[in-house]
């Protein structure tokens, strides 16, 4: 007899839930584990959990977006390959993913001045230890585990804020919490909001900064610039070394988190990737203050808009000719003005598409041809300005 096209039982998934929690909670509702429910269900051979949340094949997904009704986007995205390129450039390590990942944007140091070496196989965010980590007030409510719960992108939970801990076991059928007393220390303010601000990219597509909001894509990537700027060897930091120093005497662990030598933010345990955690909301709380010189391209990003200056309506006085003549800059100050203003504009070009499509725009000004146009396209790929951001451009002739 050949079964329903439709399962007639598939609660609905909760909002990031990973794929093998949901798995779980369907094969409960019928009496079954989860490998029952894929080699009878399915007709799927057996699959791990982090087989099932990384990127387990795609006519699985398929089927189960079949069998449940759900859009197909919506099962992708209880997997890690659902969040390419929004998260992962890729799944597949390759050379130089560091460098373009983590090197494309700098908040606290110039780029020259950034840790120089790099892992050569390596992907974002996944760790390398398959700690279960999750918040105990959400776990006792529903059973569900969420797929960002994996991964040291977030150090505590924004809807009831509180940290994570870590567990052993499976909800729905046991749990034993294991988070260490010293890791159940009260919640800085200036770390539930960096984690409010990667809830928001997770579920909105977008993050709202001081300045403009900004791509969930560019904001996991800054997040992930600046844990790696963090722990730089601490020659690079120069006249810096002060700022950095008093980042982590401001959320109150040891400098560099205690490293002694320098390793890719996955590979480190619980401990210190919370502690490096706490550190960058530290780290983005004194930059939004003022407080914290950043010279990276992206740190205006983390400043508020500055206020213009308001007149207060009386007329200004005539200046005297000796006045006028020493205030004005000569042609070198004007011309090195231009040329600094450039670079800035470039710079957050790069990581901000709303600036790049203003940059665009004022490039292509005047032109009278579909070559010239194909020109500023060609020096922005130079200039290493994705072009992507520009996708969304209207390509209407501004010729005649």
């Amino acid at each position: 007899m050949r079964p329903p096209e439709r399962w007639p039982l598939h609660p609905a998934p909760a909002e990031t839930e990973s794929l093998s929690s949901w798995l779980r909670r369907i094969a409960t509702s019928y009496g079954l584990h989860s490998y029952e429910l894929l080699e009878h269900g399915l007709g799927h051979r057996e699959l791990s959990d982090p087989e099932l949340d990384l990127d387990p094949p795609t006519h699985l997904l398929e089927e189960l977006a079949r069998r449940t009704g759900l859009d197909q986007h919506r099962v992708d995205a209880m997997t890690m390959a659902g969040w390419v390129p929004w998260l992962f450039d890729s799944l597949v390590p390759a050379p130089g993913a560091y460098e373009t990942y983590v090197h494309q944007l700098s908040v606290l140091l110039p780029p020259n001045r950034r840790n120089i070496y790099a892992p050569r196989t390596w992907l974002p965010w996944l760790p390398g230890t398959g700690a279960r980590r999750g918040c105990p007030d959400c776990l006792e409510s529903i059973p569900t585990v969420l797929l960002f719960w994996q991964l040291p992108v977030m150090a505590s939970c924004p809807v009831h804020g509180r940290r994570l801990e870590t567990y052993e076991g499976r909800p729905a059928d046991y749990i034993l919490w294991t988070t260490p007393a010293h890791d159940q220390r009260a919640l800085p303010e200036s770390l539930s909001l960096m984690d409010r601000r990667t809830w928001q990219a997770i579920t909105t597509g977008s993050v709202d900064l001081p300045r403009y909001p900004v791509h969930a894509g560019i904001w996991f990537r800054l997040l992930r610039t600046l844990l790696h700027e963090l722990t730089t060897a601490q020659g690079r930091y120069g006249r810096q070394l002060d700022d950095v120093r008093r980042v982590w005497e401001h959320c109150g662990h040891p400098f560099r988190a205690g490293l002694f030598s320098w390793q890719p933010f996955e590979t480190l345990n619980w401990t210190v990737q919370q502690q490096l955690l706490e550190a960058a909301a530290a780290a983005m709380e004194l930059i939004e203050a003022g407080s914290l010189t950043a010279l990276g391209t992206a740190a205006h990003l983390l400043r508020p808009e500055p206020n213009p200056p308001i007149s207060d309506g009386t007329r200004p006085g005539r200046p005297t000719a000796t006045a006028d003549a020493q205030k004005r800059p000569t042609l070198d100050e004007l011309w090195k003005q231009t040329v600094d203003s450039l670079d800035a504009a470039i710079a957050a070009a790069k990581a901000d598409p709303v600036v790049a499509k203003q940059l665009f725009d004022f490039a292509r000004y005047g032109c009278r041809s579909e070559e010239s146009v194909r020109g500023v396209r060609e020096t922005f790929a130079e200039l290493q300005i994705p072009l992507d951001f520009l996708s969304h451009i209207d390509d209407q002739r501004p010729f005649a």
